[in-house]
């Protein structure tokens, strides 16, 4: 089906009836398109809060295929830029973590940056007619601290996220009023034969759950589980059992629901049942075919307790294979000529909280659609 001619096939007013066409998940040119017209222009959740929490704390992250990092002044203002020399364009950090100095020293001709991105010191630079430090600072880029994580943008003039998806933020600290003061305590990292758009699909809906994650079901009352779409982002949260498979939590615990927000485009939020367990799933897109995810939990200590490390056992050793199995299919069955007409009905029914229903995947698609088509 060519892209220029697509249109939803039997679509509901104003939304999507089926899904994306077969090719939105294969294609490489759709893929290219992705990056400037989603990964360029919208908040790329890219590490928490704690890893830049210090004076002088830097990280460095990917976005959209750009090498960026943040910082944390000597002011505490922290910062974002292109993680690029603007002299000869050699990268400033390497990738990874640390403490800066006082200033951004280029390893290449040491040219020299304050913390605030401004350029301090050219060697030679008294000696050339008309240059000028105050035009040679470093790139920014937008960066903002919400949920207890760091976003990044690359569109200078974006929207704040607190503007953008207003009460996402009150309900995660409702549910985990500590979420700044977590520390990272353990990464699962996969690399998924799967577009980014079937791991998110996968993620928001949960008709999937009954005949794929049977320990899942078992450890949530099925019966309370609502999922709704809120603009930007979705909410999945309902009330867990305690000893099962999953979760085991003592009767005084402050959350014992699983609440389960994805926020566009491509990343989750997770407070877990417990007493401050935050899990959150990064999806960074390598390829058409190839998605890098990151599954990180921040407890209030680095060491898991015994309740938490079964949580990590569980998403480890049961969901994430679960799942690992079922988007590498999708993504294979997505090649498939048997495949009829490249595209599929979606079962939206008219409970917009349905456990079942297929409205988060609905509306995300949609998204999908109206970015490509900005």
């Amino acid at each position: 089906m060519d892209q220029q001619t697509f249109a939803p096939t039997c679509p509901l007013p104003g939304e999507l009836g089926y899904t994306l066409p077969a090719h939105y998940y294969t294609s490489p040119d759709i893929f290219e398109q992705e990056k400037r017209t989603i990964f360029a222009r919208n908040w790329i959740c890219v590490m928490h809060r704690s890893q830049v929490a210090e004076n002088n704390q830097y990280a460095t992250a990917s976005v959209a295929g750009e090498n960026v990092f943040v910082v944390r002044g000597r002011d505490g203002v922290l910062r974002g830029f292109y993680n690029v020399c603007p002299h000869r364009a050699h990268e400033l950090f390497a990738e990874g973590a640390g403490k800066a100095k006082n200033v951004i020293t280029c390893p290449y001709h040491a040219w020299a940056f304050g913390l605030d991105g401004k350029l301090i010191h050219v060697r030679n630079g008294e000696n050339v007619p008309g240059f000028c430090k105050d035009n040679a600072g470093l790139t920014p880029v937008r960066v903002e601290e919400f949920c207890g994580l760091i976003f990044v943008n690359l569109d200078m003039n974006a929207t704040p996220l607190a503007e953008l998806a207003p009460g996402l933020n009150a309900d995660i600290r409702a549910r985990c009023p500590d979420v700044d003061k977590l520390v990272p305590a353990v990464r699962l990292s996969y690399t998924m034969k799967a577009n980014w758009k079937v791991v998110v699909d996968n993620y928001l809906e949960c008709l999937h759950c009954q005949t794929a994650h049977p320990a899942l079901v078992d450890s949530i009352n099925m019966e309370t589980y609502r999922h709704v779409v809120h603009g930007i982002y979705t909410s999945q949260v309902g009330q867990t059992r305690s000893g099962s498979e999953a979760f085991t939590y003592d009767g005084d615990a402050p959350n014992t629901d699983f609440a389960a927000y994805w926020l566009w485009p491509n990343v989750t939020l997770n407070v877990l049942p417990g007493d401050g367990n935050y899990g959150v799933f990064y999806m960074f897109p390598v390829d058409a075919d190839t998605t890098i995810q990151h599954f990180e939990f921040y407890f209030r200590d680095a060491t898991p307790t015994e309740e938490q490390q079964q949580l990590i056992d569980y998403y480890k050793n049961v969901l994430k294979p679960e799942d690992l199995s079922i988007v590498e299919s999708v993504q294979r069955g997505l090649k498939s000529r048997g495949y009829r007409n490249g595209q599929g009905p979606l079962l939206v029914s008219d409970d917009k909280t349905s456990a079942i229903g297929e409205h988060g995947v609905q509306h995300f698609q949609q998204m999908v659609l109206d970015a490509l088509a900005a």
